[in-house]
């Protein structure tokens, strides 16, 4: 190639590179992307040129689900039990439970079927009353241990007989009982008033029957007036007794029992009754003495606690309850008369 040509190529090639055609753009250089889109591709637009940004989407508000409204509480029946039944018309449970409702329908309406209804059911109790009474007198006449006038007359010259033969051998006893034990009397000798008045029942206690007297000073102080000069001291023995207060008198059985008859002071009958049960209680009397004192123990008194074999419905089999309290009474009325157990 000339050297001419040289410069010509080049000048040719120069010129092929440059771009003269209208419809060619040239390349534009790549840009780094900036929030998803070229800054310097998009610079036309935005805040440069007021152009308002695009709205912002508000949240969208979140409704409450709803809830379905609660179905109407079912309607319960209400069962109202059935009125009980009535026992049957003029028995004694019927009584018990019309009477008094029909007494109160005839005061708050006293019509004449009200007020008349009221007294005929009256009139059903009183008969059944006067039933039973005749059926009563029938029934204990013929059973002579349900015959009440055998354990206490009802005439006044009878239940003076008992009563004189009852006295007469609570005398013997007491006679007896003094000849074998002795009063221990428990006083004080300062600013005690109920112990004068003790002193006097015990001292004829002394007199009528003959008991010993042995006198017990609880406070260390003599009685009034030098009664008794043969007074003891109290040296713990009160309190084994279980006596808090005096006056109080108990009953010295020897060689070594001690019954207490009175924790104060009682009167002369009282204190009479208390020694025989004390003496029946230490062995001094028997069951069959001690009841002799009594015009009403004479047929002897039923021991509920040994009819643990009796039939405990006595209205399913009466025939055997009767036979089974006939058998217990005969037993209690051979006790207390000297028979067998």
């Amino acid at each position: 190639m000339t050297p001419l040509k040289f410069p010509i190529l080049l000048l040719a090639a120069a010129i092929s590179s440059t771009p003269l055609a209208e419809g060619i753009q040239p390349a534009e250089p790549k840009t780094p992307q900036v929030a998803g889109s070229s800054f310097y591709q998009d610079k036309e637009r935005g805040w440069f040129w007021y152009e308002e940004p695009p709205p912002e989407k508000e949240p969208e508000e979140l409704k409450p689900p709803v809830v379905p409204p609660a179905p109407p509480p079912a309607v319960t029946e209400i069962m109202v039990p059935p009125a009980p039944e009535l026992p049957p018309t003029g028995t004694v449970a019927w009584i018990r439970e019309m009477l008094p409702k029909m007494r109160d329908a005839a005061m708050d309406s006293p019509t004449e079927e009200n007020v008349s209804a009221y007294f005929w059911a009256n009139r059903i109790m009183m008969d059944k009353a006067e039933l039973f009474s005749r059926r009563t007198v029938d029934v204990i006449r013929n059973d002579p241990l349900l015959d009440e006038d055998m354990r206490y007359p009802a005439s006044n010259a009878a239940s003076d007989a008992l009563a004189t033969a009852a006295g007469k051998q609570k005398e013997t006893l007491l006679k007896q009982i003094a000849g074998s034990s002795a009063l221990m009397f428990f006083y004080s000798g300062n600013d005690c008033i109920l112990c004068e008045q003790a002193l006097a029942a015990v001292s004829a206690l002394e007199f009528r029957y003959g008991f010993t007297v042995m006198p017990v000073s609880m406070d260390g102080a003599p009685l009034p007036g030098g009664k008794y000069p043969n007074t003891q001291y109290d040296t713990g023995l009160a309190e084994q007794l279980g006596i808090v207060t005096s006056p109080a008198l108990a009953l010295v059985v020897p060689p070594s029992d001690v019954k207490i008859v009175s924790f104060s002071t009682v009167s002369m009958e009282t204190a009479t009754t208390r020694i025989l049960i004390a003496a029946n209680e230490a062995g001094l009397i028997s069951d069959q003495e001690y009841n002799a004192t009594s015009r009403l123990n004479t047929m002897g008194l039923i021991d509920a606690t040994k009819l643990a074999d009796a039939p405990q419905d006595a209205t399913k089999d009466p025939r055997k309850f009767v036979n089974r309290m006939r058998e217990e009474a005969r037993r209690a009325f051979q006790k207390n008369n000297g028979g067998g157990q």
